[in-house]
C-alpha cells in the first residue's frame, strides 16, 4: 500500500503524467492550446524545466538552418526519411542546446532535474516544434506531422515502464502507418528514436536506464 501512494504522489508531481491533449488535434491546435506560436527557423518557442514552464525564443542562422537541411540530402525513401529525421531532431538539439541550456540535458525524467532539464512534455513538445519546422520547408515528403501522444502504465504492463509518457508523433503519408518520433531517453544532442508508434504505445523502445547507457557518438 505505501509502494502505491508513493507511486500516486510521484505521479502527480512529475509533467509527465499531465493530461492527454485532445487526440481531435492537430499539431497547430495542440500548440495553439499551450500557447505556442506556430515555429518557424527565425523564431520559435523552447520547452524546459519540465512540463514546459521556462519557453525559451530561439533564432537560428540561415547556416544553422541550412545544416539541418542538408541532412535531407539525398532521402529518396519513407525509410531513408525517418533515418535522416532521427538525425535532423539531435542536430536541432546540439544546436539550441547552448542558446537555452539544455545541451547538458540528461536523457530520461528522473537523473537529474533543474530548470536545464527536459521531461517528455519538453521533449515531444519541441520535437514537435522541430517537425513542423522540416515540414513547412517542405522537407518531409513522405511523412505529415500529427500531435503529441501518450502512453499509459496500462499499455506498458509488464515491460517495467511504469510511468505515462508523451511523444511526437508523424505519419507515412502513402501508408497511414504512425510513427514515435522520441528524443527522452537518450542525451540531449543524440538521433530521436522513431518506431512504429502501436509498438511505442506497448511498451517498445528506450527506457529512461536504457538511454543513460547510449554511448554511440552524437549525430550517428
Amino acid at each position: 500500500m505505501r509502494f502505491v501512494l508513493a507511486a500516486c504522489i510521484l505521479l502527480s508531481l512529475t509533467a509527465c503524467a499531465a493530461p492527454p491533449v485532445d487526440e481531435r488535434n492537430t499539431y497547430e491546435t495542440f500548440l495553439n492550446s499551450r500557447n505556442l506560436s506556430l515555429p518557424r527557423p527565425d523564431h520559435f518557442q523552447h520547452c524546459r524545466g519540465y512540463g514546459c514552464v521556462i519557453r525559451d525564443d530561439v533564432t537560428l542562422s540561415k547556416a544553422e538552418w541550412d545544416a539541418v537541411t542538408g541532412v535531407f540530402r539525398g532521402v529518396n525513401s519513407a525509410a531513408d526519411e525517418r533515418v535522416a529525421t532521427g538525425k535532423a531532431i539531435g542536430l536541432l538539439e546540439r544546436i539550441v542546446g547552448p542558446k537555452t541550456g539544455t545541451d547538458g540535458d540528461l536523457g530520461g525524467t528522473f537523473r537529474e532535474t533543474g530548470e536545464k532539464q527536459m521531461d517528455c512534455v519538453d521533449e515531444s513538445t519541441n520535437t514537435t516544434m522541430y517537425l513542423a519546422m522540416l515540414q513547412n520547408d517542405l522537407l518531409l515528403k513522405f511523412h505529415r506531422v500529427q500531435r503529441p501522444t501518450y502512453r499509459t502504465p496500462m499499455s506498458t504492463m509488464g515491460t517495467g515502464k511504469f510511468w505515462p509518457h508523451f511523444t511526437a508523433v508523424m505519419t507515412d503519408k502513402k501508408t497511414h502507418a504512425a510513427w514515435a518520433v522520441d528524443s527522452w531517453a537518450r542525451d540531449n544532442g543524440f538521433p530521436a528514436e522513431i518506431l512504429p508508434l502501436n509498438d511505442w504505445v506497448n511498451g517498445a523502445g528506450l527506457s529512461e536506464n536504457d538511454g543513460a547507457k547510449f554511448k554511440l557518438k552524437k549525430g550517428k
